[in-house]
């Protein structure tokens, strides 16, 4: 008889989360995508987050049983009996959800295999994310140009993929060690961005408009965030002469507490008005601050605007829908692979959506990181 497959081919994930955005996941799910799927046939298995943080509890409690029946699925036997398991294997997951939802499943992925062999040199999962737009900013749909969820539904089916890069978030342990927090697939920020942020969610029920509403209270009653950036290893500055990013220059700093790390190539002082740490070009349609940011690549765009007034405030955000704002003088642009951030009192972080509280000082520190190491690097996405 030769080889055959162990089993019956391994079903789609499909994660529904019908809460994100203005609640549309459902319907497009029934009229849309169930649909699709079941003329391509398709099979899949469906899951359906409940709660905040269902979807994270979900795979990290369940996919080592994934891995290992996705590759019980993939794996040969012989007409003796002999067994041949791959090297690799492909899960697909696609999500009905906004970016809150891929977040879950990647630190919910990343957390159930931590520690394990179920990710190694020796194997090594591929894990590719459908995301059909959903939720309410879209941002990583958004900077890949995907048009809606029909838009989506058809790159998947046409099955084009490319990497999706993470960002680690990482603060101090008490011995002075750097743990990982959590894995960011959007944005972090801090000062008047992640104050919108977190002001929004009374203004969740009028969907993307709850972030300029939110945005126009801030600015009303605008503040600037004590904190200092360090930046090590390579870095590249926006040069508007130019208009391209180039090499920073080494700058002279006085911290000599780098952990045994690379030395501190430049740093902004603050104080901040506005402070993004970005893998994605744009947060929402119509709202683009670091244009020339790829979904793919292994750098970090950082935009920031130091102490600066309303009028100028207003003016980066007038520019932002064609990214012309990176073109003004009080906007700051670069490219980064690791940041470290430190605030002299206790400070809040916008982390893809969530908040993240860090003590004032050395200790407080954090640490932002695209993730160098390919047994993390493992998620893809359709484009």
């Amino acid at each position: 008889m030769g080889i055959l497959p162990m089993s019956d081919k391994f079903p789609l994930l499909v994660v529904l989360n019908p809460n994100s955005g203005t609640k549309q996941a459902r319907e497009v799910w029934e009229s849309i995508v169930q649909p699709a799927l079941n003329k391509a046939q398709k099979p899949f298995t469906l899951i359906e987050s409940v709660a905040q943080g269902y979807t994270q509890s979900y795979f990290s409690n369940n996919i080592k049983r994934i891995i290992i029946d996705l590759v019980q699925s993939l794996s040969l036997v012989n007409d003796e009996g002999n067994i041949t398991r791959p090297s690799t294997a492909t899960l697909q997951i696609m999500v009905l959800g906004g970016d809150g939802t891929v977040h879950e499943i990647v630190n919910g992925v990343l957390r159930g295999v931590e520690g394990t062999a179920f990710v190694s040199n020796e194997f090594r999962p591929k894990v590719e994310l459908s995301i059909i737009p959903t939720g309410t900013g879209n941002a990583i749909s958004t900077s890949l140009g995907v048009n809606g969820p029909q838009d989506a539904l058809d790159r998947f089916l046409n099955g084009n993929t490319t990497p999706l890069r993470l960002m680690s978030v990482s603060t101090k342990t008490s011995n002075n060690l750097w743990e990982i927090s959590v894995y960011t697939v959007v944005v972090n920020s801090y000062g008047l961005h992640c104050a919108t942020v977190y002001d929004s969610e009374e203004f969740r029920h009028l969907g993307n408009e709850r972030f300029r509403q939110a945005a126009m209270k801030n600015i009303e009653n605008l503040k600037q965030y004590e904190g200092q950036l360090m930046f090590y290893g390579p870095l590249q500055s926006y040069n508007r002469s130019s208009a391209s990013f180039v090499t920073a220059i080494n700058t002279d700093n006085d911290d000599n507490r780098n952990d045994g790390l690379d030395n501190v190539t430049a740093s902004l002082s603050g104080p901040f008005t506005y402070l993004l740490i970005t893998k994605q070009a744009s947060l929402e349609p119509g709202f683009t601050p670091t244009p020339l940011a790829h979904t793919s690549d292994e750098w970090m765009d950082v935009l920031a605007l130091q102490n600066v007034g309303r009028d100028e405030i207003i003016q980066m955000f007038g520019a932002t829908a064609t990214g012309q704002h990176i073109e003004q003088e009080k906007v700051e642009y670069f490219k980064a692979k690791r940041i470290e951030m430190e605030t002299p009192t206790q400070g809040r972080l916008c982390i893809d959506g969530e908040f993240l509280t860090i003590k004032g000082g050395y200790e407080g520190r954090v640490r932002f990181e695209v993730v160098p190491d390919v047994n993390t690097q493992i998620f893809g996405v359709y484009v």
